[in-house]
């Protein structure tokens, strides 16, 4: 942080406004660090020091008060004109305002910074706002590109995109994006399972199935749920296998979690699966 000669008194709210207003703009944090109260003590020191003016930005726009937010941005554009997160902070207040301008100032801000992720994400959902579905993919997969460790939250909104718009395999090719980069996550291969079962990608399904089995270890629901996948795929006998897995993990079980009535009705139901199945089995 550097030292400045002057206050703006633009910036920084007054003592007693802050008492008054403060408490109910932002909840509490866990991190002092991170409140508005412990910024304004600093920015009292250094009011021009851009870390902290776009922290206090982001922590008003995140608390829903943009007009609060909009001198602290301005400040930040007089400092820093051509400063990516500056510019993306003045573009996340035209979007709370409802502001014409937004799209053309995403589109300006990845033009001008192409590879900034953060940039491309917030385009993303801006032109889903307009109501462009397919420029909204393109710039989704492009921020997903461009992070090394993306959220699950943006992989499964950018494969729900996809889906919606028909294009299943490439919700998948997405997915198994998000997985490479995070690592395993259940969220992630269960939306993968669903879309390739309706694509017929059975043998691809069950691999993750198993893949979850290996980092999770097995459980009576992993079992049942390859069992389904082996029937749509018309596979009986190795469905048959998958329910007696899912009867010996369920005998398996402490005796306390045996004798309530749904552990016994569900261990009757898999039974009868079983044996459905190495009936259709039989006849094909």
């Amino acid at each position: 942080m550097h030292s400045t000669l002057f206050r703006s008194t633009r910036l920084i709210l007054p003592a007693l406004l802050a008492a008054v207003l403060l408490p109910g703009i932002l909840p509490a944090h866990p991190d002092p660090s991170h409140t508005l109260e412990h910024l304004e003590e600093h920015l009292a020191e250094t009011p021009d020091d851009p870390e902290l003016l776009r922290q206090k930005a982001d922590l008003l726009l995140s608390a829903g008060h943009p007009d609060l937010a909009r001198p602290v941005v301005t400040r930040l554009l007089e400092l820093e004109p051509k400063q990516q997160k500056n510019l993306l902070l003045d573009a996340r207040i035209s979007r709370v305002k409802k502001e014409e301008g937004t799209l053309p100032k995403a589109s300006a801000l990845v033009a001008a910074h192409p590879k900034f992720a953060a940039g491309w994400l917030f385009l993303a959902h801006v032109e889903r706002d307009a109501g462009h579905k397919d420029e909204a993919v393109t710039a989704m997969r492009k921020a997903l590109d461009l992070t090394v460790k993306p959220s699950p939250t943006d992989v499964l909104t950018c494969a729900a995109w996809l889906e919606e718009s028909g294009d299943k395999a490439g919700a998948v090719a997405v997915l198994d994006q998000g997985l490479a980069k995070i690592g395993v996550l259940a969220g992630l291969h269960q939306k993968a399972i669903e879309l390739e079962i309706t694509i017929g990608q059975h043998d691809s399904a069950l691999r993750r199935v198993d893949a979850l089995a290996a980092r999770f270890r097995p459980s009576v629901d992993l079992s049942i749920q390859r069992a389904s996948i082996l029937e749509k795929a018309g596979r009986f006998k190795e469905a048959s296998e998958s329910c007696d897995s899912a009867l010996a993990l369920m005998q398996a079980m402490p005796a306390s979690r045996k004798t309530g009535p749904a552990w016994k009705a569900q261990f009757e139901a898999v039974n009868q699966r079983k044996v459905k199945n190495i009936e259709r089995a039989a006849t094909n």
